[in-house]
């Protein structure tokens, strides 16, 4: 599987983007988790100032998950909630920022040029595209765009458990090169696995994936 990669000195910023809709709110949350139960310390950033109850959605998923969330407080660019959230994690010795952006349009010349404004400022460790594994072959185009504006490392394909079985995503990791990080695999917040090539290469067959099973089953009973 393809790991997250820090930079030499925390904390390490993870910018979340994509489509408005991909489940990039609920996925900054599920990652987080990840990470904390890793042993690796996150913190969430809540930098969608766009979509009004992001940033509430976000700290009810940050109390329910005992973790810390920087939130807007006077300011109204996400870019500054960003520069206060590195400094709120240096001083806690956070080892990550999972920053939530704002959905945007590939084809919205000034949401597109905001989001290169912001990553060039953060300079993330991480840029995942959030992309749901029900969306068809026009993912692709929006894939390439993003991927030409802010340089993406990853990608993380969401509502894999339902009757889609990522074929798009597979082409916009064969088209673009960016290799698939994670999957979503439920609406829980525990639901979100690193991507195994094999594994999925059997869902897709419609054969199943019974190491993931024996994973849930050994997480969950004791030996």
């Amino acid at each position: 599987p393809a790991s997250l990669a820090p930079v030499a000195e925390h904390p390490s910023p993870i910018l979340l983007v994509g489509l408005q809709g991909s489940g990039k709110t609920t996925t900054a949350a599920k990652l987080a988790l990840h990470l904390n139960k890793s042993g690796q310390r996150p913190l969430l950033v809540a930098a969608d100032l766009q979509r009004p109850a992001a940033v509430e959605q976000l700290g009810t998923l940050a109390q329910q998950l005992d973790i810390p969330l920087c939130r807007p407080e006077e300011e109204n660019d996400p870019v500054l909630v960003c520069q206060r959230a590195i400094k709120i994690a240096s001083e806690q010795a956070l080892q990550w920022l999972v920053i939530d952006t704002a959905g945007r349009l590939h084809t919205d010349q000034q949401q597109m040029d905001n989001l290169a404004t912001l990553t060039s400022i953060v300079r993330p460790a991480e840029v995942l595209l959030v992309v749901d594994s029900m969306t068809g072959q026009d993912a692709i185009r929006s894939a390439v765009a993003f991927h030409s504006l802010v340089n993406l490392t990853g990608l993380i394909l969401t509502k894999l458990d339902g009757d889609a079985r990522a074929g798009a995503t597979l082409s916009i990791a064969r088209t673009t090169g960016i290799p698939i990080k994670f999957v979503g695999v439920g609406e829980s917040l525990e639901t979100l696995e690193l991507f195994h090539p094999d594994r999925i290469a059997s869902r897709i067959l419609g054969m199943g994936d019974i190491l993931t099973l024996i994973e849930k089953a050994q997480d969950t009973f004791h030996q």
